[in-house]
C-alpha cells in the first residue's frame, strides 16, 4: 500500500522538477520557449501550462468532490506568470496532502463530473496519476531545452531522492 509519506516524497519530486525546468526555461529566448516542436504537445509554455491545468484541475476535484473547469490560459501569458501559479498550486497541494491520512488515501472517492454520472476512483490511483502525468511532460520539456543547449541533467526520481 502507498502511504502519505510516499506520496509527499513524490510530490516533492514533482515540484523541484517542475521548478527545476522552469529555472532552465528562463535562459531561453522567446523565440525558443514558444516554439512548438515538430513533436509532441507543444511549446514549453503550452507544456508547462497543460500540466499546471492538470495539477490544479485534479487538486480541486479532490477537494470540492467536483470536477473543475480548468483555468484558463489567458491567466498565464508567460513563463514567470506560470512560476507564480506553479508556487502556489505547490503550496495548495502540501496543504491536501498534509490533511490526508493513510486510510484516505487507501480508500476510494467519487467524483461529480462536469457533465454525465459520477465516477469513483481509489484515491491512490489519481494521486499516482498526477505525478506520473507531470514526468511524462517533464520529459518532453526535458528534450526540448537540451536541443537548445539548456539541459536539465537528470531528472530520474532516484536522484532526486538518493541525491
Amino acid at each position: 500500500m502507498l502511504t502519505k509519506l510516499q506520496f509527499e516524497t513524490m510530490y516533492a519530486y514533482h515540484w523541484h522538477t517542475t521548478l527545476r525546468l522552469i529555472e532552465c526555461a528562463t535562459k531561453l529566448n522567446e523565440a525558443d520557449y514558444r516554439e512548438v516542436p515538430e513533436h509532441g504537445r507543444g511549446s514549453i509554455h503550452d507544456l508547462l501550462l497543460h500540466i499546471l491545468r492538470a495539477d490544479n484541475g485534479w487538486r480541486l476535484s479532490l477537494e470540492t468532490g467536483k470536477r473543475q473547469f480548468p483555468v484558463s490560459d489567458d491567466n498565464f501569458p508567460d513563463l514567470d506568470s506560470l512560476q507564480t501559479a506553479f508556487e502556489a498550486e505547490q503550496a495548495a497541494w502540501q496543504l491536501l496532502l498534509d490533511g490526508l491520512s493513510d486510510e484516505q488515501i487507501a480508500g476510494n472517492i467519487t467524483l461529480t463530473p462536469m457533465r454525465g454520472d459520477d465516477r469513483t476512483f481509489s484515491y491512490w490511483r489519481i494521486l499516482q496519476h498526477i505525478v506520473l502525468h507531470g514526468m511524462q511532460h517533464h520529459t518532453e520539456i526535458a528534450h526540448i531545452l537540451t536541443a537548445k543547449d539548456q539541459s536539465p541533467g537528470d531528472i530520474d526520481f532516484i536522484f532526486y531522492v538518493e541525491g
